[in-house]
């Protein structure tokens, strides 16, 4: 078990920091992975169901072998034409339409005000769009604002035998949005609670955007023990297995692919993760258990509370009741968020539009700040105006708008850099470069600018418990453009974002080195363990902002022992999961 130190030690006294040290890894020998891949915590692929502890085989939990590409696929993949248009690509009209027209007559300005501003406040708050200007959208109800979590929760119904009237399976329909960094879900909670003892199927709807083509890979996670002292199917604890359930290429925009995806016992079913490896971290998106029981409440109260209560608790039961519960919810928002800030900017010109008084010269700084906060809500990989870096951190995350934002000091960026445009992202970003072997200091500077509490939990995938690799070779650079005839390669545009090596990867020796991160990784299981935070580790809990004051906990973790090649890390709120994640490679 992990070596927790609370700072300070006195229970009376609020946490300012931890100091967390993992234990020696008794299982594999020191290597360095990536000098000397795959490292002594790759493991012999064996091509059949995980088997739990005691024996007994898990279904649907071997994702690929070499004869059967997609083992997890419940028939084919369909797919439709659909509007490209996104929330950015939207956002942006809008946005150009008010520096536009702002210094209008009375006539255009109620025109602006009318359709552009209330356009752009509805891309933000998800309610339904305008039928002239934003017909047809895939994303409509989709919220940029992070507020509508107890409405994300979705049952997993059930199936029967016709004869025996026995359950035999049961399945879950998921809307994913793929745009910019950001992948958002109709669906961040699934109940299994009517299908615990039988295999069931998630049928995933991927609505690829503009800027949003990707490889589709969900990542599974199962419990090893499904015991539980209450009518409840999953506590929030024992580790298990974890793996890729699919890795197809969705490469052109405007197209909705739709695929089931079958899944193992209710009783065992953690969560789900969507990666999205080209644009990696922010690309990320979560299907939790809803039925998951905490010891504490949202609040960090004593009280044995579920995730969807836990959403309730913040947002309310129906945070879209009615424009008061809307507001009220989102109140609980940080305003340094640039879509929080961004909505009250909208609002006050809104307002200032309808005025009898109106003063184009006044408005104008708001009309510029517009346009300063819109591109900051390009990205999670840069912290917001405002929030300044730890020098003295490998990595700042702030945690707002129900999500996570990260930047490091320990990067090569800006002037001279070569990475023209995206310079500020710096050269290796998001990648702990400096780990490779056991005996690594990580020191993560933790902010949260919400009106609710946020919990710290750091994931290992495989590096003290192993990895497998199935192949499952997924190079985009093989895929062919039906209408140009060229290779389809979507390099991303002069980062280092995507941890692409010049180095080929043999497709004949599966432990070959893998290509990074993204398209080049292939199907793999990965016996997962928790660095930091409960429900076995220190109560990691971030308190929430007061006034102006960013609440703040100081976490550092001595890791004894070697990454997996594929990630190094994975830290996320369990209390908020959803968009709530930020990597490190």
């Amino acid at each position: 078990m992990n070596t927790n130190v609370r700072i300070p030690a006195d229970p009376n006294l609020p946490a300012t920091g931890f100091d967390i040290t993992t234990p020696e890894n008794p299982i594999f020998a020191p290597s360095n992975v990536f000098t000397d891949p795959p490292g002594s915590n790759f493991l012999p692929t064996v091509y059949e169901n995980y088997r739990l502890p005691n024996g007994t085989e898990l279904p649907n939990t071997l994702p690929s072998t070499p004869d059967g590409a997609y083992n997890l696929h419940d028939g084919p993949v369909s797919v439709k034409s659909i509007r490209r248009d996104s929330p950015n690509s939207d956002l942006l009209v809008q946005i150009e339409a008010i520096e536009r027209f702002f210094r209008s007559g009375e006539v255009r300005r109620n025109e602006l005000s009318r359709i552009y501003v209330q356009n752009a406040i509805d891309i933000l708050e998800g309610n339904k769009l305008h039928r002239q200007t934003l017909p047809d959208r895939a994303y409509e109800g989709m919220p940029l604002l992070h507020y509508n979590g107890p409405l994300k929760r979705k049952v997993v119904m059930p199936i029967y035998d016709p004869q025996t009237k026995q359950v035999v399976g049961g399945n879950v329909d998921v809307n994913l949005i793929y745009f910019g960094e950001n992948i958002e879900s109709d669906t961040a909670m699934i109940d299994p609670s009517l299908v615990l003892d039988v295999p069931w199927t998630i049928t995933y709807h991927v609505n690829i955007l503009k800027n949003g083509i990707d490889d589709f890979s969900p990542f599974v996670m199962y419990f090893d023990n499904d015991n539980q002292s209450t009518p409840l199917p999953v506590r929030a604890a024992s580790a298990g297995i974890a793996m890729d359930t699919s890795f197809f290429p969705m490469l052109v925009e405007g197209t909705r692919y739709t695929v089931k995806v079958k899944q193992s016992l209710g009783k065992h079913w953690s969560l789900a993760y969507h990666w999205g490896w080209r644009i990696h971290p922010p690309r990320v998106q979560v299907l939790e258990n809803s039925t998951k029981i905490f010891p504490v409440n949202a609040f960090g109260q004593p009280g044995r509370t579920t995730l969807y209560e836990m959403e309730k608790q913040v947002f309310g039961a129906n945070p879209r009741k009615n424009q008061a519960a809307k507001e009220k919810a989102i109140g609980m928002i940080g305003d340094v968020a640039p879509a929080k800030r961004m909505w009250n900017l909208l609002r006050e010109l809104k307002s200032m539009l309808r005025s009898h008084d109106y003063d184009a010269d006044v408005a104008a700084p708001l009309v510029a700040d517009l346009r300063t906060t819109y591109l900051e809500l390009l990205t999670r990989r840069k912290l917001p105006r405002g929030v300044e870096v730890d020098p003295d951190a490998t990595l700042t995350m702030l945690y707002v708008n129900n999500t996570i934002y990260g930047e490091s000091p320990r990067n090569v960026s800006g002037e001279g850099s070569g990475l023209g445009a995206e310079s500020f992202k710096g050269v290796m970003e998001n990648t702990l470069v400096d780990w490779n072997t056991r005996g690594f200091d990580y020191k993560v500077k933790l902010l949260n600018a919400d009106k609710f509490p946020h919990m710290y939990v750091n994931v290992d995938f495989g590096g003290t418990r192993g990895w497998e690799n199935h192949f499952q070779f997924t190079d985009p650079t093989t895929v062919i453009d039906e209408e140009t005839g060229e290779t389809i390669f979507p390099m991303d545009r002069g980062g280092t974002d995507e941890h692409l090596e010049a180095n080929p990867r043999s497709p004949d020796i599966n432990s070959s080195l893998q290509l990074g991160s993204g398209c080049f990784f292939t199907f793999g299981r990965t016996h997962y363990w928790l660095n930091a935070g409960p429900p076995v580790g220190a109560f990691t809990m971030v308190m929430p902002a007061q006034g102006d004051q960013l609440g703040s906990l100081d976490v550092s973790i001595r890791l004894n022992h070697e990454p997996s090649i594929r990630l190094r890390m994975y830290q996320f709120d369990p209390f908020h999961h959803d968009v709530a994640v930020f990597s490190l490679h």
